[in-house]
């Protein structure tokens, strides 16, 4: 997968060049504290609702590649018309400003599906993710440099030629196991997509390999009509031999059919099975061959429950509204960082090389959480989710204290803070959702907890943030951020425990089998499967 580590370098190195710096440029063009917060808004409450359309339009098309073309093209485009716009007055700005973010919005999300769809045999999307990170640290100490000696401009040519040679691995992603992917889960849904899942999976598989899955087909026919129980050691032996040549298309469609093809016996948590059973008819039989060591190790699926009732049952939970609430506090905070560090830091004295090195020690903290992610996570979701606020508090005091600090460039140590209020912020968030979710609606669940934090919480703090800082100055948006998240963390701290007093919340708790169980603290503990599981869901 060198195509994508490629993507990613390039791709997050370019917008390094200009992201972090953008707010310096509308200051510079004029715009008030005021206005710079509207800006700082208008991306998260853009690029939320468009990365859905574009995302759904992608998928229903099966032209992920042209969309994705399209989208990073005219987002760069508008981009570099920012300057231009800017003279132009503030309703240009924010025009332009919007359109950028409505056509950047699919950008990453295209591209993340595929290259977790091409790795989701061998379960190294993290590997492929983390140089994003790296290009994004790098090449922001770079551009700050570049931009104390040049002026903004630079940044918007380091933008625009790191943002071409994208192109090249752009039109060589593979989306083949991605639309394989859509094609077998529209099959189990029963919208005539057995046909495109097998069409799609012989693209991938090719000619030479349509012949196994056919032969493992009527294998699967002739084990049910013999009445082979799944844990006969015949299946077993098939599955050994042909499990490191089949293609895995979606490890939900694995989990399901072990669930459906295991005996009541079999299934029992106590008892895992290991072995393959036969998917139901009506589910797409390429890409259920699973290998008996990973078959062991997959606890029984709950079926999936009808989507607005789950909906419901997801948004009556108690625990549910306290963690989302929780995101969207969190979600502030990171506004006034993202929005309004860099203007603080420029007012301080602070130059654009210490405002690009400030990005790389945040982005060393946070390779090194997330790599020592699940280590840190077996103290509990909730625990951790804790810690977070606590350094959000610290993080905030830092940075208003500044003011008092012999030289700006105290704030890097209060930079490090960034691996705890990020990367475990993030991670346990995942694992969080994981676990609320009623049973097929894990993605609704992870974009609600995306869609509050990088969202409504988010633009909120920077649109706050900049009446603040328009009124009261840089150190107030701290201070006031420190309150902030103080009253939120107080209130969801005491909601969750008014909760666990009424009960343990148990009803709209989805269980994985032993992967977690909610102890006498009231947190949740997990083994050490469910928190590898956000190592590989960190790099987004």
């Amino acid at each position: 997968m060198r195509v994508a580590k490629a993507w990613y370098l390039l791709y997050f190195a370019s917008l390094s060049c200009l992201f972090p710096f953008i707010n310096l440029l509308f200051r510079r063009l004029g715009m008030s504290e005021r206005r710079v917060g509207v800006l700082g808004a208008v991306r998260p409450f853009v690029g939320l609702p468009a990365g859905w359309l574009w995302s759904a339009a992608a998928d229903t098309s099966r032209r992920h590649r042209a969309v994705l073309l399209l989208t990073l093209c005219a987002s760069v485009l508008a981009r570099l018309s920012l300057t231009v716009a800017g003279r132009l007055g503030f309703g240009a700005l924010l025009a332009v400003v919007a359109t950028s973010e409505f056509f950047a919005a699919p950008v990453t999300i295209i591209v993340d599906a595929a290259v977790m769809a091409e790795c989701a045999e061998r379960g190294d999307y993290g590997r492929q993710r983390l140089w994003g990170a790296v290009g994004w640290g790098v090449m922001a100490a770079v551009s700050g440099t570049a931009i104390s000696h040049a002026g903004i401009t630079a940044a918007f040519a380091g933008h625009a030629v790191l943002a071409a040679a994208v192109l090249l691995p752009t039109s060589r992603l593979p989306f083949g196991p991605l639309h394989a992917k859509l094609a077998a889960q529209a099959g189990s849904h029963g919208h005539g997509g057995s046909d495109g899942a097998k069409g799609a999976l012989e693209e991938q598989l090719g000619r030479s390999n349509a012949k196994p899955l056919t032969q493992q087909q009527q294998q699967q026919q002739q084990q049910q009509a013999g009445g082979v129980s799944c844990a006969s050691p015949e299946p077993l032996s098939s599955c050994s031999n042909q499990g490191t040549e089949a293609l895995h298309v979606d490890e939900a469609l694995e989990k399901q059919a072990l669930l459906l093809a295991c005996s009541p016996a079999d299934t029992n948590p106590s008892h895992p099975a290991a072995a393959l059973g036969t998917p139901p008819p009506t589910a797409p039989t390429a890409a259920t061959t699973v290998p008996v060591a990973a078959a062991a190790t997959f606890p029984p699926s709950p079926p999936p429950v009808q989507y607005w009732r789950g909906l419901g049952q997801l948004l009556g939970s108690p625990e549910a509204l306290i963690f989302l609430a929780m995101a969207t506090v969190m979600g502030y905070a990171v506004g006034t960082i993202e929005s309004w560090l860099f203007l603080w830091l420029d007012e301080l004295g602070g130059s654009e090389l210490l405002m690009g090195l400030s990005l790389s020690v945040t982005c060393v903290s946070e390779t090194l959480v997330f790599y020592y992610l699940p280590s840190i996570l077996r103290i509990g979701i909730r625990r951790c989710l804790h810690l977070v606020f606590a350094a959000f508090l610290l993080r905030m005091g830092c940075y208003a204290a500044l003011r008092y600090a012999p030289s700006p460039w105290l704030v890097l140590p209060a930079e490090v803070l960034h691996g705890i209020t990020f990367a475990t912020a993030w991670g346990a968030g995942c694992a969080y959702c994981q676990q609320l979710s009623p049973p097929g609606l894990e993605a609704t669940t992870q974009g609600l907890f995306q869609g509050l934090y990088f969202g409504l919480g988010t633009g909120i703090g920077s649109l706050c943030g900049g009446y603040v800082y328009q009124r009261h100055g840089a150190q107030a948006v701290y201070i006031a951020s420190c309150a902030v998240v103080l009253v939120g963390w107080s209130l969801c701290a005491l909601a969750q425990v008014a909760v666990s007093w009424l009960g343990p919340d148990q009803t709209h708790t989805r269980r994985l089998g032993p992967e977690y169980v909610p102890v006498a603290g009231g947190d949740l503990e997990m083994n050490e499967r469910t928190i590898e599981e956000p190592k590989i869901i960190e790099a987004c």
